[in-house]
């Protein structure tokens, strides 16, 4: 685990930082455009790899120390 957790901090902190700016974003964003659609998917998967970063810190999985 002595890899991979600065690793997961990292990727953590850019999808917060991701959501953050999507969160400022959205109230300027008219629902059915291309970029309301393109905006929705990549909260969506923001949300995925935030919940497979608190997955891997939670059982400690070392993604690293199997090669």
């Amino acid at each position: 685990m002595d890899r991979t957790r600065p690793v997961l901090k990292f990727v953590f902190g850019i999808n917060v930082l991701f959501l953050v700016l999507l969160g400022f974003s959205y109230p300027y964003l008219e629902p059915g455009t291309g970029s309301y659609v393109v905006a929705t998917m990549t909260a969506a998967l923001c949300l995925l790899m935030l919940a497979i970063v608190a997955i891997l810190t939670y059982f400690q999985i070392d993604v690293f120390d199997h090669f």
